[in-house]
This record gives C-alpha cells, structure tokens and sequence, in this order.
C-alpha cells in the first residue's frame, strides 16, 4: 500500500465532485481519436504510453484506431503517490527503437510540462523523426517554457484530479469519470 490508508483514499472520493462524467470523456476521446487518425495513419507511429497514469488514456484511444501502428511504454514519475510533485523519476524505458520514427507520447494530464517536456527531448535524443504529444486533460496552470500537448482531449481548472488514469496518492485511477478533489480536503 502507499503511503496513504484506506480511509484516507475513500475520504477522499467524498470530498470530491465530477468534473468530467464518463460520457464527457468517452466524447472527448471519440473526438481525439478522430484527428490522431488523420494525423498518423499513414506514418507507422509508435505509440508511448506513460506508465502508469497514461494506460487508460492509451488503451481507450488504441481501440478508436484502425491502422497499423507499435505499442510501447515509458515508466517515468514526479508523484510518487503524493498530492505534489518532485523530481523526475526514470523506472522503465520502452524496447521499441524510436530512430526514425513518429513517435505519439501518451499521459493522462498535463500540468507544468515538466514531464512531458522531458520526455520529449528524451524522444529526440532517441532519433525519433518526429515526436507528437497527446494528453487526456490539460489543466490550466503556467507552464515550463514550451511545454504543450500537440493534442489534448479536456481542458481542466488547476484542482487536483483523479480517475481516468489519474490518481490519488496511487488509487482511484479505475473510475470512469474524473473527479476534483475539494481544495479544503486536501489543505487538511
């Protein structure tokens, strides 16, 4: 278990609203998919899901698409099952060669940009010809210089988000709708 107890993390569900329901999301998807279609069919991509929060996001879009395509994951954290985030963490890189290929980088929210940026430049590094990046929510907070998602499903107020992927402190990622955890909550 992490560092949180069972109670805290049902608390915590409590103490928070829907800000996205499950049809919301399944639309926003349905939509993104849509144009990462017309962008990557015809490229031969390698799609990189960002482990863990990215494996929802990655397995509802995987289903929208119909053309040949590799999956492969990068394991990388800055949360470590907190409410903040830290340094960045490396903890699994994917087997697939990125030289030469587009590469779609695939997470669940976009905050500051650290992440993403990082893992961006990490693809470049690897000879990807072209590194794309696709977020499930986008929160509306300053970011790291050039930080963006390339393509973004939702866009969220700066609150703490979970489900869909996105977690508190290491649970809830499994529900369908996405939650804001009330701002009191957490200043307890």
């Amino acid at each position: 278990m992490s560092g949180a107890n069972l109670e805290e993390i049902l608390a915590a569900r409590r103490h928070s609203s829907v800000v996205f329901s499950r049809e919301i999301v399944d639309a926003a998807v349905d939509a993104i998919a849509s144009v990462l279609t017309q962008r990557l069919a015809g490229e031969n991509p390698l799609i990189l899901c960002v482990m863990k929060g990215g494996v929802p996001f990655t397995a509802d879009l995987l289903r929208r698409f119909d053309f040949p395509l590799e999956l492969d994951y990068v394991h990388v954290s800055r949360y470590h099952d907190r409410t903040r985030g830290s340094h960045l963490e490396w903890h699994g890189m994917p087997q697939t060669s990125l030289m030469g290929r587009t590469v779609l980088i695939v997470d669940d929210v976009l905050d500051e940009g650290r992440t993403l940026n990082a893992l961006i430049a990490w693809s470049r590094e690897r000879g990807a010809a072209q590194t794309l990046s696709a977020v499930l929510v986008a929160k509306d907070v300053p970011r790291e210089a050039g930080a963006h998602a390339d393509f973004t499903a939702l866009d969220a107020p700066n609150r703490y988000l979970f489900g869909r992927g996105m977690d508190y402190k290491g649970y809830w990622r499994n529900l369908p709708d996405i939650y804001a955890v009330d701002p009191e909550f957490l200043a307890e």
